[in-house]
């Protein structure tokens, strides 16, 4: 967007006296500013759909309008707590907004608000007085620099088996931490005072298991332990040696020991390295993902296990250059079948699986609930997300929609059906249980002991559907008041809740889609009355998208269907493919990657092949230190 200029003043730079073009506050807002909220003023006027709103516009374009404009924005950005926030996240759909969406974050007018809002906070400048946001205009650009982050411990348990032909187990390698963020992320894959022991515990394990004859092929020899060894810290490290780390793989086998010996003491050393444990672990001279990074990341995020020979000798070759390059090798490898791990990780860590671990239920109200529930809940949810995407078409309509899933008897008391014998049997749900979010796993998980949680499944909706951000306020009474004459059912006690001006913010948005799960219980069946005989009311309204509702069918049929819900399940995937949350640095990258998933009509396959070739997949730079060195 280009500054007309003509008003702008003069200013000099003490440092350099030279005269630069000055935008002054003024200027920016009428230049800048005035035509976004023309998109704006139609519902913000005196008498419009959003006069309830805590600021109010004037239409026109005269000096005495944008003068008004421009103060009752910047009262509302100053005097008003939340107000810059919202100013800002609701026209791009992070909060919701009765006026849907009306911008993206990398879109200019974006950055023209998010200047305002800096410029009133600090005004007085010529310029941006904060960090400008990234520009679009160029494509896509590099995501934000990270550390290089373990693996989790599903990977390095694949990993083992593909390199030495033995499987540990679960539980022997040092577990990735389960809870909000994605497995995927450094913070669920640290490796403290304890994780150290247990890798070197692990790694003896694992030599322990191995056929050292079989590894070996048959050649018991001190130059094929040497070769072998060699061999496998290639594989181990997704990249060739440098001479430094040759010397060190193969330090026990050329020790005079014996190659059994030699050889299990090389599996200790190599499941300990820090190249084979960390992603975009890079050699010591060079500071960008190579051929054989990018490699790497291609596998551990679409097959969660080592690079295969042909993405090896792609990346030998050099074949991993560009985009086309690496969206014919990901196009691959979603096709293989090791790829459902990648799928059923990724939804169990979305649908918040860690809940349902332990989870416990009140045997007054649920006796037949067990750990043998528990685990057969955790299977419905994977063989139901396996069908969805590699047995039929596979969509984010279809896994939001889909009534068919798969039961055995413990889940078939569940769902009310008859007893279908031993084993799994593939059944067809009603219409008003659609998708995901209304199986057994799912509502369990977000429910407590006694009862069902209105708030954690309106919660999940917002955060993990809408990208919402729900931040309780501090010092606040968060427990509900208790059951009374005035309070019988969770909706009026709720009600009491949401009294207290501090609470309303969140719950006026999450409450309304809790209300709407309200005919499922804590372990997921239908009821049509609360505990109390009181029948249950799942009746309620959004902003965003905008709609009345009546039970979770209905409401998920307006979210499921938005454009919002579709951009943040893309978000989702992109930061577990990156390993983090996004960054502002993402922004382009991002914006491609839901605008092509919107056009795809919701392919997920396509999505995660498109993740896979964003420039920030492709190109990021993994730390501080690999910046300097470039």
């Amino acid at each position: 967007m280009m500054l007309l200029g003509l008003l702008a003043l003069a200013c000099e730079t003490p440092e350099t006296q030279d005269t630069q073009v000055c935008v002054t506050d003024a200027v920016f807002f009428e230049e800048e500013v005035a035509p976004v909220l023309s998109d704006c003023v139609g519902c913000h006027l005196e008498g419009g759909v959003a006069s309830e709103a805590r600021y109010a516009l004037a239409v026109g374009t005269d000096e005495d309008t944008l003068a008004a404009n421009r103060a009752a924005l910047e009262a509302f950005i100053l005097d008003t707590e939340d107000g810059a926030d919202l100013l800002l996240d609701k026209p791009s759909g992070q909060i919701s907004h009765a006026g849907g969406l009306r911008m993206d974050r990398s879109d200019p007018a974006y950055a023209a608000l998010h200047e305002f809002v800096a410029r009133t906070q600090d005004p007085g400048g010529c310029a941006h007085p904060g960090t400008p946001l990234p520009t679009c205009d160029g494509g896509e650009l590099q995501g934000a620099p990270i550390a290089p982050r373990r693996l989790t411990d599903a990977q390095i348990r694949n990993a083992a088996r593909d390199l030495f032909g033995v499987d540990p187990g679960p539980g022997v390698f040092p577990p990735s931490v389960r809870g909000k963020d994605f497995r995927t992320f450094a913070s669920a894959n640290p490796v403290s005072g304890p994780d150290a022991e247990q890798l070197m515990l692990a790694a003896e394990t694992v030599a322990e298991l191995v056929d050292v004859d079989a590894l070996l092929a048959g050649c018991a020899t001190d130059a094929c332990a040497h070769d072998w060894v060699l061999e496998t810290a290639e594989r181990a490290y997704r990249r060739p040696l440098t001479q430094k780390e040759q010397q060190i793989a193969t330090r026990f086998v050329d020790a005079g020991l014996s190659v059994d010996e030699g050889v299990r003491m090389s599996i200790m050393l190599l499941l300990q390295s820090p190249q084979f444990l960390y992603l975009d672990a890079v050699p010591e001279d060079s500071g960008v993902l190579d051929d054989h990074a990018i490699a790497a990341r291609l596998a551990f995020f679409l097959t969660d296990t080592l690079p295969d020979e042909t993405l090896r000798e792609a990346a030998a070759a050099g074949e991993l250059h560009t985009r086309e390059q690496v969206a014919a090798q990901a196009a691959r490898l979603v096709q293989d079948p090791r790829a459902l791990r990648a799928v059923e990780n990724f939804h169990d860590d979305w649908l918040d699986g860690y809940r349902m671990d332990g989870a416990e239920r009140d045997a007054s109200y649920y006796p037949h609930f067990s750990e043998a529930t528990l685990a057969s809940m955790q299977a419905e949810m994977d063989l139901m997300v396996t069908e969805v995407l590699w047995g039929g078409e596979a969509t984010f309509a279809n896994l939001m929609f889909s009534q068919t899933t798969w039961v055995d008897s413990e889940l078939a008391a569940i769902y009310d059906l008859p007893d279908p014998g031993p084993g799994w049997h593939r059944v067809e749900l009603g219409p008003e249980r659609p998708g995901v979010l209304t199986r057994a796993g799912f509502l369990t998980g977000h429910a407590y002991t006694a009862s069902s949680s209105p708030v954690q499944r309106g919660a999940f909706v917002l955060q993990e559907m809408l990208c919402e951000e729900l931040v309780p306020p501090q010092d606040v009474n968060m427990d509900l008041p208790p059951e009374s004459e005035e309070a019988e059912t969770i909706r009026e006690r709720l009600a009491q809740h949401a009294a207290d001006p501090a609470c309303a913010s969140c719950h006026d948005r999450m409450d309304p889609i809790g209300f709407a799960f309200e005919n499922f219980d804590a372990v997921g069946s239908w009821r049509d009355a609360w505990e109390s005989g009181i029948p249950v009311d799942a009746t309620g309204s959004l902003a965003d998208p905008a709609g009345d509702f009546d039970g979770a069918a209905e409401m998920l049929g307006s979210v499921a269907t938005s454009e919002r819900a579709m951009r943040c399940y893309a978000q989702r995937w992109y930061e577990y493919g990156q390993g983090r949350p996004v960054d502002d640095a993402d922004l382009c990258s991002l914006s491609a990657v839901q605008a092509r998933f919107e056009a795809s009509g919701g392919d997920i396959r396509a999505l995660m092949v498109d993740i896979a070739v964003s420039d920030a997949f492709r190109a990021q730079i993994p730390s501080e230190t690999a910046q300097e060195a470039e």
